[in-house]
């Protein structure tokens, strides 16, 4: 079994290894990191994925998040 790469930005193609409480994932498995997120906003709240075009809430598409 192999291990699994960690997530890589759609946008900027860096590793999100780093920084991965702050990288936002879409449902069809494309990972944004932050560096990256202002450029696919549609507003304070929406980001639209560049892959699929899935409009995704900016703190829920984090995989870690603050309750």
């Amino acid at each position: 079994m192999s291990e699994r790469t960690p997530p890589i930005c759609f946008v900027c193609g860096k590793s999100c290894q780093n920084q991965m409480e702050s990288t936002h994932y879409c449902i069809c498995d494309v990972a944004i990191c932050q560096d990256c997120i202002n450029s696919v906003k549609k507003n304070d709240k929406i980001w639209i994925c560049p892959h699929c075009k899935e409009e995704n809430d900016i703190e829920e598409s984090k995989l870690f998040r603050t309750t």
